[in-house]
């Protein structure tokens, strides 16, 4: 009987251990999902080496040209974004080089650790290396945001550019932990050469905006091929004398091409970042006289408004608008023509107007201080909402349970929205849903909801 009793325990803890192992099984990720990243690193180093060449070339193209990119404020704009950019892209670089290095130390390489996590971990502690590289991709963030003039990108909403990330199930964790703590070293590896990647992209992305100030377009040319293939353009015929020989100028000593009008009017042309429905200025701060020195035509047919030396556009409908400009000082010659799109305006963010309503908890008395609703459109340094809120609904969550629920019309709190306010209590949740808001192209748009839990 004793020994019938010992093999029933160890039949038990036998099947315990399976239980165990059955359990590490199911929640393990794969082995071929982790060897999968190392392929994903591969490929986001070479596309970041590729990305690294064109940077080259257009860096050689800005200092060329410096003296005529320096006369656009949207050029610098764009420029000095470059170079805060450029800096972010040194110090994951050297975060890289610091990875590799500790691996080496520790006679290892990210093949040999791409299912571990410790040394992963330990190495992007060590002396915060990981909270160094957060607080530059913030800051640079900002930095962006601050700038005059930019263009859109999806670099915050890629890496992501936010203290805490929301995952797919719901659950909130810290920016460090959602991309590289308690992961394999292939995961967390990979995590660094993607946010590389990223930043190199935008960084090309804003140098070939600051040159296309200027009438620089990327292109594809071939000296035996007399075409000009420009990317979104339409292909353009050249004749053979017009084709530079090796050794040939830009332009013949007598070519009037570059004269001051010219010159002034690729510093002074904005056509990024155009708009339907809003006030676009084209030309700024711009001293020819249109009608007597120069002659401007939009196609399709649009009306051209002049304020001081500015030259604005109301674009009434999105899509391909051709600018041609003429020299009229030697009769009516084509100076150039250039293709512009006219996006349709994106969504607006819209908010509770107040102190302290940025967060997802809030106090009720800080609730009751805000008396609307607010839209903005952080576009072009617009300092007006283009359009209107006309309509959203409040509802209060207690218990778990929709208690209340009222339509509010307007921005502004109605009194029965304000009476919801009121009896908000601790932990109630408070949603604003279904914004409406009609903006001046015409469009109807309904905003994300917005929701606080109440802290006291």
């Amino acid at each position: 009987m004793a020994e019938g009793h010992v093999d029933v325990k160890r039949y038990q803890i036998i099947s315990l251990l399976y239980i165990v192992f059955i359990c590490f099984s199911v929640i393990n990720i794969k082995i071929s999902v982790l060897d999968s990243n190392i392929y994903t690193i591969k490929s986001f180093q070479s596309l970041y080496k590729e990305e690294l060449k064109k940077i080259d070339i257009s860096n050689k193209i800005i200092t060329d040209n410096n003296d005529t990119l320096n006369k656009s404020p949207k050029a610098i704009s764009y420029l000095k974004i470059r170079t805060r950019l450029n800096k972010s892209n040194k110090i994951i670089n050297d975060v890289l080089h610091h990875v590799d290095d500790e691996f080496e130390k520790n006679n290892t390489t990210l093949l040999k650790q791409f299912n571990g996590r410790n040394l992963i971990e330990k190495i992007l502690k060590k002396e915060k290396v990981v909270g160094l590289l957060e607080k530059d991709l913030f800051d640079l963030s900002e930095f962006i945001k601050k700038s005059p003039f930019k263009i859109q990108t999806s670099l915050d909403s890629l890496i992501p550019i936010q203290k805490v990330v929301t995952t797919i199930k719901g659950k909130e964790e810290k920016w460090d932990y959602y991309l590289f703590m308690h992961k394999p070293a292939a995961i967390s590896y990979m995590q660094l050469e993607r946010i590389r990647l990223l930043v190199t992209k935008t960084q090309l992305l804003y140098q070939e905006a600051a040159l296309a100030e200027i009438g620089y377009q990327p292109t594809y040319f071939s000296q035996f091929n007399p075409k000009l293939y420009v990317l979104k353009e339409n292909i353009k015929e050249y004749k053979e004398e017009e084709i530079l020989k090796p050794g040939q100028k830009v332009i013949n000593i007598n070519d009037q091409v570059f004269d001051d009008l010219f010159k002034k009017i690729l510093a002074s042309l904005h056509t990024e970042n155009i708009f339907v429905g809003l006030n676009n200025t084209l030309l700024s701060d711009f001293n020819f006289m249109m009608g007597k020195d120069f002659e401007l035509e939009i196609y399709p047919k649009i009306n051209i408004k002049k304020i001081n030396n500015n030259y604005s556009v109301i674009f009434n409908k999105t899509g391909e608008y051709t600018l041609r400009f003429y020299d009229l000082r030697i009769g009516k010659k084509v100076l150039f023509e250039k293709k512009i799109m006219v996006n349709a305006i994106p969504d607006p963010i819209v908010k509770v107007r107040g102190d302290n309503l940025s967060n997802y908890s809030i106090n009720v008395k800080d609730l009751l201080n805000a008396e609307r609703l607010e839209a903005k459109l952080e576009i072009n340094n617009l300092n007006y909402f283009p359009g209107r809120i006309n309509s959203f609904k409040v509802i209060r969550i207690h218990n778990g349970k929709e208690e209340e629920s009222v339509n509010n019309y307007g921005e502004l709190f109605q009194s029965t929205t304000q009476k919801v306010l009121a009896a908000l209590k601790k932990n109630d949740l408070l949603i604003f849903d279904n914004v409406n808001m009609s903006l001046v192209d015409g469009s109807s748009r309904l905003s994300a909801p917005i929701i606080y839990k109440i802290s006291d």
